[in-house]
Order: structure tokens, then sequence, then C-alpha cells
């Protein structure tokens, strides 16, 4: 997630560029950044992939907005192959539309993982019906 403080003490984009551009110089693996309003910290489809453009560790992206169903999509036209992972969030509540959008997996945390394996491997072989309603053997 951005650094913040609160919601009413958020960093501005150059000073999370600078804190991110630290931590992606330390890290030795690929990054996933937490999109998702609980911080309080905006971070546009733009700035995500001026992220993933100037950083390439960052190139995976769990996205937990509103109305996020757009944002893969938009996310991997706009930045192209520096997005790796565009992934759905929500505890994969919107995870069919997601899917649909262009991403690439689903972050639920515990929920259900062998059912919600079944629903990506599915889609992924452009199977959307078995997708929508997976039997579970």
């Amino acid at each position: 997630m951005p650094p913040y403080h609160g919601v009413s003490l958020n960093a501005d984009a150059p000073s999370m560029l600078d804190r991110l551009g630290r931590i992606a110089d330390a890290a030795k693996i690929s990054i996933l950044v937490l999109n998702a309003l609980l911080s309080g910290v905006t971070l546009t489809m733009s700035f995500l992939v001026r992220l993933a453009r100037e950083m390439p560790r960052f190139s995976y992206f769990n996205v937990e907005v509103p109305f996020a169903a757009a944002k893969p999509r938009t996310l991997t036209n706009a930045g192209g192959e520096a997005i790796l992972g565009p992934f759905d969030g929500e505890e994969a509540i919107t995870m069919m539309p997601d899917l649909d959008a262009g991403a690439s997996a689903t972050m639920p945390g515990a929920l259900l993982p062998d059912l919600l394996r079944l629903v990506i491997d599915h889609h992924t072989r452009g199977r959307r019906r078995e997708a929508a309603l997976p039997v579970v053997n």
C-alpha cells in the first residue's frame, strides 16, 4: 500500500514515488501494489502506469476500488508490457467482471481457493459459461 498516516495525512505523488523507489531499489523480487481506498490515498491509473514503467519491480497491482471492473483493462492498455498482473480484489466479489476486463487473478484471502481456481482456469481457457458455474467434484 502507499504510505499513509490516516485519511487526512496523505503523501503526494512525488513523495510516494520517492518512497516506492527506495523500496524498489532494495527489493530483489517483484512487488505487488495494493490500490485500496482503505489507505485514504488515491492511486490514479496514470500513477500506477508511471510506477510500472519507471520502476519495473512494480508490475503487479491489486485493484480494490469502486467500479474496479474497468480498471484492469485500463491499466493493461495504458501500461502495456509493464503490467504483468492486474488482480481483482474485494474477496473476489467482482471477480467475473474483473476477469472479463483483463484481470489475471484474484486476491481473495483464504476464501474458497479451490473453487476460485476453477473459475480462473475455465476463464483463462475461454470457457466463460463454465467459469460462471464451476462444478466442484
